[in-house]
């Protein structure tokens, strides 16, 4: 018998030290936070490899969008009751950061409700809060949960639409925030302002190259002239030098004319995300590529192919939680640019067609951040 229990002893002490100890590396989480392309600060842990919210935090942080829900807790039931599509009213503690919790951590087991039904959620309490894994609550409230390695940034998407609506004119106090990248039909922008248009905004505000043209397929090599200090700079130095508030972006009409869908879309995002990884605070707006009127000279650039790259560009800027802007509609006229809108060659703008551009990006304004 001795002999037996000693054998069992053994095998046990032997089971034990094949079996893993179930502990989670628990820490604090050093990734940003994107929310809609707004840049935002929120407590979170990083547990295992995947990213832990707080539900009222993301309540808060999602309040006011297609992806909005409201949190109460029924003492009776001990569970966290969820409304989608209810409005989310602000409580002391949301959104503050404390102190790191990391070493509180503990599985637990917190029952929630989604609109009257029970939700498998991998939570774990820090510090006396539960904290949810935030791509399975993205899943079960129907927000979008991305990650950008480059920027080491948690991107959330809410399911806003990306293009801007009509707003109270912003004025020029909002025009002035703006920086203007792009190719010639950018260019013309600084060009009438200097010559009497003061409704625009000046060259100070305007990136294009010297010689006031850009192809998109080329936006990693193409240098812009950098208005502070009059040097040459690639379009992501002068992003990281200037860390611009609002970036407004008109591309693509000379890319057009060779480039399919995928290269277009493929060089955009591109461009946007090196943009985004040189000044992660920058808003990025996408405007629409302009009509072109029917004397327009040059070849495979007509309104049927800028029509399906303005499509483009914006299921591009939804893809990439970014904003876009459809100035085509502040021009067009039956679907193309009048003639007195075009300044000879049937594609660049007038003045006055410029000034309804800028009336129209006041009147579409980016909400406040």
């Amino acid at each position: 018998m001795k002999k037996t229990a000693a054998l069992l002893l053994v095998l046990l002490l032997l089971l034990s030290l094949s079996v893993p100890a179930l502990a989670a590396d628990v820490a604090r989480s050093t990734q940003a936070l994107e929310v809609d392309g707004r840049r935002v600060e929120c407590e979170a842990y990083n547990i295992d490899g995947y990213n832990y919210f707080r539900l009222r935090d993301v309540a808060a942080l999602l309040s006011g969008t297609p992806a909005g829900f409201s949190v109460a807790y029924d003492e009776e039931a001990q569970a966290v009751l969820v409304k989608t599509g209810e409005a989310y009213a602000l409580q002391p503690g949301d959104l503050e950061l404390g102190e790191d919790r990391s070493a509180t951590a503990v599985p637990s087991r917190q029952s929630v409700r989604i609109d009257g039904s029970d939700a498998a959620l991998s939570a774990w309490n820090l510090g006396g809060n539960s904290y949810f894994k935030l791509r399975e609550l993205g899943e079960a409230l129907g927000f979008g949960v991305d990650y950008d390695a480059g920027r080491r940034t948690i991107l959330v998407r809410s399911g806003a639409p990306a293009r801007l609506g009509e707003t109270p004119d912003a004025g020029r106090e909002y025009l002035d925030k703006l920086i203007f990248l792009g190719d010639s039909t950018t260019y013309g922008i600084g060009y009438y302002y200097r010559h009497g248009y003061p409704d625009l905004v000046p060259p100070s505000q305007v990136w294009t190259p010297t010689n006031g043209t850009m192809t998109l397929s080329y936006y990693a090599t193409t240098k812009i002239y950098y208005p502070p200090t009059g040097e040459e700079l690639l379009i992501a130095d002068a992003a990281a030098r200037a860390q611009p508030e609002i970036l407004v972006i008109t591309l693509g009409v000379n890319g057009i004319s060779f480039m399919d869908e995928e290269w277009f879309v493929r060089d955009y995002s591109a461009l946007v995300k090196s943009i985004r990884e040189a000044s992660p605070d920058t808003r990025i707006i996408l405007n629409s590529i302009y009509p072109v009127a029917d004397s327009c000279e040059y070849w495979g650039i007509n309104n049927e192919k800028i029509g399906a790259a303005n499509g483009w560009i914006e299921t591009m800027a939804s893809d990439l939680g970014v904003r876009f802007l459809y100035c085509f509609e502040a021009l067009e006229v039956d679907g193309k640019l009048p003639e007195s809108g075009q300044n000879g060659d049937g594609l660049h703008l007038t003045g006055e067609s410029f000034g309804k551009v800028m009336a129209y990006i006041r009147t579409h304004a980016l909400p406040e951040a």
